[in-house]
């Protein structure tokens, strides 16, 4: 609960932080930029556990690009692919 508290509050932080000048704005809109290219990263690796939670996949994804690991670490375990 907390990971995902301070992971909102970077978002929030991060975004205000392009359209007005803040103490560490440019720091935050850095780390708004790399959180985007991480998350999209994790959404791949994190596919088939997305598909196998059930659900709306439209919104595991978008939770996942908002919380990242704190959100994939609440989904199931996808199953093994048979070798």
């Amino acid at each position: 609960m907390a990971g995902r508290t301070v992971v909102g509050l970077v978002w929030v932080y991060g975004l205000l932080a392009f359209f007005v000048p803040l103490p560490l704005g440019v720091v935050a809109s850095w780390a708004v930029i790399f959180m985007v290219v991480v998350h999209a990263v994790e959404c791949v690796v994190f596919l088939p556990r997305m598909k196998a939670a059930g659900g709306s996949l439209a919104g595991h994804i978008v939770q996942l690009m908002i919380f990242g690991v704190f959100h994939a670490n609440t989904l199931p375990e996808a199953p093994a692919e048979p070798s």
